[in-house]
């Protein structure tokens, strides 16, 4: 069984760019599904992203602060 990804993991990364299936799975959702919503109905996808074909590639740094991560925690790598 592989390991989810999570919102810990992401931060740890130093990757700029982050495959849409990892941010699914940091978000407890489908992958297939969140690139259905970023053709169909984008405005659900809030964060940038970029399609191509199938895939979905996502910067990690604007995406960690969509979701609230401070500069500081990106800084340090730490969660409050």
């Amino acid at each position: 069984m592989t390991k989810r990804i999570t919102l810990d993991d992401l931060l740890q990364m130093n990757a700029p760019i982050v495959p849409g299936t990892w941010i699914a799975q940091s978000m407890g959702m489908d992958s297939t599904r969140l690139i259905e919503y970023a053709r169909s109905r984008p405005e659900l996808v809030p964060f940038p992203y970029q399609l191509s074909g199938n895939r979905m590639k996502v910067p990690r740094i604007p995406f960690l602060k969509w979701i609230g991560i401070t500069d500081e925690e990106i800084a340090t790598k730490k969660l409050r």
